[in-house]
């Protein structure tokens, strides 16, 4: 029975010379095999080194090329495994189908084997191959780095059968980001689900010499933080309308009601921003409820909901009208945490009354442990009342250019004389200052770094300032330097920027993905 199976599994280099009348495709078809072929192989060539290779292998290229070549110069048969498409979380779409990356596989003479596993990990086929060789990507040489643990679970499986993990030393080439530079045209057909479809789009910052690897270090590092977030969470509520020009007995804008959706927004959002980043994250606020993380604690400080209502038109997506619900009631004494219980303590003023500016000095004053980042945000109901000068000796300050120019009463400053100026002001060795479309500049002691924002497509700007405070603050508090501190609040920006407004917090995956695509 084996041998009959393996018979007809086995490649045409591998089979009797009357093989080599098959023809190319019917070559390439007896590559693939399942993962109830895998013993079999193993069984059918017990004297030969056999080697594992596997991944997504989506676009295939010359980077994965010279891994094959390594990996088959460590045996004699070389077996290639690929991630089914349901287990592909990568934010990026897949260009090309299971059946179509199993074939392209098949196509080149260096693979003897191409098998489809439905689960995560290359865990299953390792126990059912066994093989002497498991080669890995020399980007996962740092076990240290492998935040799922997902690579260690694969080198302990492959050694419990005698096996061995390798990591390859070629050039690194990028899947994730080779795809999304080089997106196929809408001609690529419609069943290509990537084709012609830009579902967000990031500069290339290759020049800038940053690497992935201190992207993954700083996501294991914040995964031990505890995490206050303190101010107002606002729901954001957005109206789609179709417009019917103006209404007939009076002079106003006449529209009908299509959709009405609900947000979490500001502080709120920031927890849910923070929790797949952090260890645990306590949020002192007002009316925050709904589905959160399991490690997101609620203390409530007033039950009032802040409510912002936004009028769209659903043709042009232009907003017509704003409308917002009644300040909060003062809430001057209200029982504030400890700063010294967390690690970082995030002061998220949205200057709606949730806050106590003197009490909160105190806390500041009397820390001797908490990283304290603070953010006072200008809007239309507090235009220059509410400024991060309330706030003394923060840690972290982060401001856009309206609330720094505020702060020093004159506009049209340079960025960098902008950041050193109100750094100066505030009496603080880290701040960041976003500027709209000319990205952002952060700064720590006599140390800057200047980003341009990394969404080239924009769907919506709000709610990004909150994402880029959010996870500029965790950097700075790990005393990450300038250029990191403005990428990871650029990064979480850049993914808010891809929806409508607070439409789902930022994803690790989410994160570690555009950090892919832009470094």
């Amino acid at each position: 029975m084996i041998a009959a199976c393996m018979e007809r599994s086995l490649p045409t280099p591998l089979r009797a010379p009357g093989d080599e009348t098959a023809t190319s495709r019917e070559r390439q078809s007896r590559k693939i095999v399942t993962v109830a072929d895998l013993p079999l192989i193993r069984e059918r060539f017990r004297e030969e080194r056999i080697v594992l290779c596997h991944g997504a292998f989506d676009l295939v290229h010359v980077g994965h090329l010279v891994h094959f070549d390594e990996a088959k110069a460590l045996g004699d048969l070389l077996v290639v495994t690929i991630t089914a498409d349901r287990f592909i979380t990568k934010k990026r779409d897949l260009a090309f189908s299971e059946a179509d990356r199993a074939r392209q596989l098949a196509a080149l003479e260096i693979v003897d084997f191409v098998a489809v596993i439905d689960e995560p990990s290359a865990v299953t086929p390792i126990d059912a191959l066994q093989p002497d060789v498991y080669v890995k990507g020399g980007e996962y040489a740092n076990l240290a780095l492998d935040t799922t643990a997902k690579i260690l679970g694969e080198k302990q499986s492959a050694e419990r059968y005698g096996g061995r993990i390798h990591f390859t030393s070629g050039e690194t080439f990028s899947s994730t980001k080779l795809s999304h530079f080089m997106l196929a045209p809408t001609e690529a057909g419609p069943t290509r689900p990537a084709a012609g479809v830009a579902h967000g789009r990031f500069r290339n910052l290759s020049g800038l010499s940053f690497k992935l690897e201190d992207i993954k270090r700083f996501l294991i590092e914040a995964s031990a933080l505890r995490v206050c977030v303190l101010g107002e969470t606002i729901v954001d509520e957005w109206v789609d309308v179709t417009v019917n020009d103006h209404a007939n007995q009076s002079r106003c804008v006449a529209a009908l009601e299509t959709a009405r959706t609900r947000q979490t927004g500001a502080a709120g959002m920031m927890a849910q921003h923070l929790a797949p980043f952090v260890k645990s994250v306590h949020c002192f606020t007002n009316a925050l409820a709904g589905d959160l993380a399991a490690n997101i604690t609620v203390s409530s400080l007033s039950p009032a909901a802040i409510v912002k209502t936004r009028f769209v038109d659903q043709a042009t997506g232009h907003r017509l009208f704003e409308s917002k619900s009644p300040e909060l009631p003062s809430l001057q004494g209200a029982a504030l945490p400890d700063f010294d219980d967390y690690d970082v303590v995030l002061l998220a003023d949205f200057g709606h009354g949730l806050l106590d500016a003197a009490a909160i000095n105190g806390r500041i004053a009397a820390g001797r442990h908490a990283f304290v980042a603070a953010m006072a945000q200008v809007n239309s109901t507090n235009y220059g009342y509410n400024l991060p000068t309330k706030y003394h000796r923060a840690n972290y300050y982060s401001l856009n250019r309206l609330e720094a120019e505020l702060c020093l009463r004159e506009r049209h400053v340079p960025l960098p004389e902008l950041v050193t100026r109100v750094g100066a002001l505030l009496e603080t060795d880290a701040l960041s200052v976003t500027d709209g479309e000319q990205g952002s500049m952060a700064k720590r002691g006599r140390a800057s770094f200047a980003l341009l924002p990394l969404s080239t497509t924009v769907v919506d700007t709000v709610g990004c300032g909150d994402a880029f405070f959010a996870l500029s603050s965790v950097a700075a508090c790990l005393g990450r330097p300038p250029a990191l501190v403005a990428l990871t609040g650029s990064i979480g920006a850049a993914a808010v920027a891809q929806r409508r407004g607070n439409a789902a917090p930022v994803s690790e995956q989410e994160f570690l993905t555009i950090a892919k695509i832009v470094t």
